[in-house]
């Protein structure tokens, strides 16, 4: 197998996407870096939903919450019944008369038993410990991608004069293949089949290195039927 400084910019061309991949395999080993695996984005379990209802009755500052609605609804009735009942906010100023009040937008609002769902203990723990599961795959993906890029980085850098080489290589046999095309549909038959006189009149018309020449000579019967 030669060596990729060794080829020429034909065998280059001709190289598969394998064997190209194995030309930059050599030159980071040569180098001592690593080859780069991207990392998985972690798949984040799913919390579980709320197992149970709540009824509240919102307060200043607060909500009154039972589990039992008939519990709620009683506590509610005795509220608004009172003759003498009220809430207070932080500053000692009656905010609920009657089960009547106003929020902190300055919103009269009517007190009443609003159903909530909510986490049971059991549940919230568990969803506690799929929540630090999740934080922690995720910090390690972004540990591990932040590696990635870094690695991405030397690896593009070390491999900038192939990949710079490739793109040549195709560019100039692009540009012999453009001059055999000339050569063969537009030259060719004028100078009746005489490759000297036809690449003479090429000649004056495009530039043509010596390199170029050759890959015409060598290849133009490739593009008759």
């Amino acid at each position: 197998m030669k060596k990729f400084n060794e080829l020429t910019n034909v065998e280059i061309c001709n190289l598969t996407t394998e064997q190209v991949l194995t030309y930059k395999k050599i030159e980071l080993a040569e180098n001592g870096i690593a080859f780069p695996v991207k990392p998985q984005e972690p798949v984040l379990a799913a919390e579980e939903k709320p197992d149970m209802v709540i009824y509240t009755i919102p307060v200043i500052g607060g909500r009154l919450a039972f589990t039992d609605e008939e519990d709620a609804r009683n506590v509610l009735n005795a509220l608004r019944q009172a003759k003498s009942a009220g809430l207070a906010d932080e500053y000692g100023i009656p905010r609920f008369s009657l089960g009547y009040g106003k929020d902190y937008n300055g919103q009269t609002r009517i007190l009443a038993v609003e159903p909530k769902e909510c986490y049971s203990a059991d549940v919230y723990a568990r969803n506690t410990k799929i929540r630090e599961s999740n934080n922690k795959l995720t910090s390690d993906y972004k540990e591990a991608r932040k590696q990635y890029d870094e690695l991405m980085t030397k690896v593009e850098e070390q491999l900038k004069d192939i990949n710079k080489r490739i793109t040549d290589a195709h560019d100039d046999i692009r540009h012999k293949q453009r001059l055999t095309t000339y050569f063969v549909r537009d030259y060719l038959p004028i100078a009746e089949g005489n490759t000297e006189t036809a690449m003479r009149f090429l000649k004056l018309a495009h530039p043509v290195s010596e390199s170029d020449e050759a890959y015409i000579l060598e290849h133009y019967n490739d593009t008759q039927e």
